[in-house]
């Protein structure tokens, strides 16, 4: 069996020259030296002067002596004196990443137990080692790259994108070209909670956007972040801690027992701490009458999270979820176990909602367009009913009103129970009122006149000996039934067919319906007439 070929020092370094997924990570590598060495801040600068660019990276930490650049730094390369290149360590890995962005040539100087020294790496990454006469404070990085002025201007900005994006977290003081990157580990949310013990700091909350987001740091420092496979639906955290570890391309975080548990403790404090935040936030934005919409919307979407992610949800008696259209309210006890109807869903206050209050009802105030204050409302209650799924007539608005009315419906009343129906009786009603899902008819049914009715019964007026008897609600608001109201002044009984009729279309209405209907109007007709001669 063929044996592989060895691997040659040139490939083994080349290796380590492009081991990560970006090229501009070397920037992370060298100021994440420069803090491992005590560095309390670093600076990271550019110059460009006739088609060179110049980049800066100095930090003021311990230095380094012959003895640390011999065995730790220059390891990896070979020297431009001694030609040998079998050298090879570990230290440096991040260093050399370096020569990624195929620098002209490196140059650092440094300063460390009274010795001053320069390292100068060319473009075939050979170095040479020359002493300097003047200390340095810490280590002073050079790196030096050919380019045109709008290169350097892409790559100058790139750079901060990258120094911003890895470093921000950092404890030391990252600044390029004088702007300070640094930021608390933290999140942009309304609801956040936060944690830090045993060296780990922990932030979670809920995006404004709904997205998300995972961030996970080793002392601040960015090992991974963004809305990728770490991202917990509905949540962003952040979580830093000295025992997670980086892949060796630097894009991932190495899923270890310690990863495992620091992912347990994001989750506890979700389904701890900021579930319990939500719930409190929302009882106080609930009790507020001035809350915006949006303010509310974030929190019913944040809820509902908590709600289908079975968390341990506190539910005092007097915790407010919603109110009800009268200002009422409306907590756990009343979405869960509601009394006789189902919880019902209304956009406005109006007469239907008032009695339905008033008679017990569980009934949930919320605009047309709050969309998570309904998925939430959904998501706890049995069984949740909209506020058209029921109807109500509101009485005559005057006397003169109803007595306007009393021929046409009187002249209904008698066509219909001669046709043969169980009446209760014939009433003018509104049927015209905010959420109303009768306004269009031109007639309703009810057991009682005025009394909640569920709407799919509105059309029932039975005939048989068993059949309940109905109140026929005319709808004074219909324009159909102003003009046949008038027509009862001079045609009482054409109006009345006209009426009931239009009522029984769609339902029940055939032809030998309306032939006996007809036939009815005209014998009542001929009776009147008669009796009028």
């Amino acid at each position: 069996m063929a044996q592989p070929e060895p691997l040659s020092v040139d490939d083994a370094l080349d290796r380590l020259v492009n081991q990560f997924s970006d090229a501009m990570a070397c920037f992370r590598e060298l100021i994440q030296n420069a803090l491992d060495a005590g560095s309390d801040e670093v600076e990271v600068w550019f110059e460009h002067d006739r088609g060179m660019m110049t980049i800066h990276v100095d930090d003021w930490g311990a230095g380094m002596n012959r003895e640390i650049i011999d065995t730790r730094l220059t390891r990896l390369f070979s020297s431009t004196k001694d030609g040998d290149m079998t050298k090879i360590g570990k230290f440096g890995i991040g260093f050399v990443s370096v020569f990624a962005i195929q620098p002209a040539a490196v140059s650092i100087d440094t300063s460390r137990d009274g010795e001053h020294w320069r390292v100068v790496f060319d473009e075939r990454r050979r170095f040479s080692l020359v002493r300097r006469d003047q200390p340095v404070e810490g280590t002073k990085i050079s790196i030096f790259k050919h380019a045109t002025k709008s290169e350097y201007e892409l790559f100058r900005a790139r750079a901060a994108e990258v120094v911003r994006y890895w470093c921000k977290h950092v404890s030391g003081e990252v600044r390029v070209d004088g702007e300070l990157i640094n930021e608390a580990i933290d999140l942009d949310t309304p609801c956040k909670v936060r944690r830090e013990q045993d060296n780990e700091i922990i932030v979670v909350g809920h995006p404004l956007d709904g997205e998300g987001f995972s961030g996970f740091y080793n002392r601040g420092l960015t090992l991974v972040e963004g809305r990728g496979e770490h991202a917990i639906p509905g949540v962003a955290f952040k979580a830093s801690s000295a025992k997670l570890e980086h892949t060796l391309t630097r894009d991932d975080v190495i899923r270890d027992a310690r990863f495992n548990r620091l992912m347990t403790a994001v989750q506890e404090l979700i389904a701890g701490e900021l579930c319990a935040q939500v719930y409190a936030k929302l009882d106080v934005a609930i009790r507020d009458a001035t809350s915006e919409s949006s303010a509310l919307e974030y929190l019913w979407a944040a809820a509902r999270l908590h709600e289908q992610a079975t968390h341990a949800v506190p539910e005092p008696d007097h915790a407010a979820l919603f109110r009800s259209p009268s200002g009422a309210m409306i907590g756990w006890k009343a979405l869960r176990k509601p009394k006789r109807r189902a919880v019902i869903l209304a956009r406005a206050l109006s007469p239907l909602t008032e009695r339905l209050e008033g008679e017990g009802a569980t009934v949930v105030l919320l605009a047309k367009d709050c969309v998570c204050g309904a998925a939430l409302l959904e998501a706890i209650a049995p069984r949740v009913a909209k506020i058209e799924d029921y109807c109500t007539a509101l009485p005559p608005r005057s006397s003169d009103e109803a007595v306007r009315w009393q021929v046409l419906a009187s002249q209904v009343a008698r066509l219909l129970e001669a046709w043969g129906a169980k009446l209760g009786g014939v009433r003018l009603g509104h049927l015209d009122y905010p959420d109303s899902a009768v306004r269009d008819r031109v007639a309703i049914t009810q057991s009682e006149f005025g009394e909640v009715t569920p709407t799919s019964d509105t059309a029932e007026l039975g005939t048989g000996l068993l059949a309940s008897r109905r109140v026929v609600v005319l709808n004074a608001d219909h324009p159909s039934i102003r003009t046949i109201a008038g027509l009862a002044q001079s045609e009482p009984e054409l109006a009345a067919y006209l009426a009931v009729k239009a009522f029984f279309l769609g339902t029940r209405l055939d032809a030998k319906i309306d032939e006996a209907l007809a036939v009815l109007t005209h014998d009542h007709r001929l009776l009147r007439r008669g009796a009028q001669a």
